[in-house]
């Protein structure tokens, strides 16, 4: 079984539609028609596009290191939205969830490694 075949089994259809269609309404705002985007809003769009197409796929969340990479993403968003210079208490919100869901999976990964 190939890859793309395994893919194409776990992809939910109309999930992935309902992102597209967000995502790109979303793009044509951020990026046309509001003007010019700036350097943080691009890597902001780098980092949230893939965290929301990976929702779209069935099973990605019981990967090993799904929960890692979700909160580093908060983390990196958080951190772009500050230095974007907007949202600053939905940043520091992005910022300490990330931090705690870090210190959860990292307190879970000592305890099942200490039995």
């Amino acid at each position: 079984m190939t890859v793309l075949h395994s893919l194409e089994e776990r992809v939910r259809p109309l999930a992935l539609l309902v992102m597209l269609i967000l995502i790109g309404s979303a793009t044509y705002f951020e990026f046309f028609y509001y003007g010019p985007p700036t350097l943080y809003s691009v890597g902001l769009w780098i980092i949230v596009v893939p965290m929301l197409l990976a929702s779209t796929v069935r099973g990605l969340r019981s990967h090993p290191l799904y929960q890692s990479l979700l909160y580093s993403g908060f983390i990196a968003i958080g951190a772009l939205q500050y230095l974007g210079g907007e949202w600053f208490l939905l940043a520091g919100v992005f910022v300490l969830g990330g931090i705690i869901g870090l210190a959860v999976e990292l307190r879970d990964w000592m305890t099942v490694s200490n039995e």
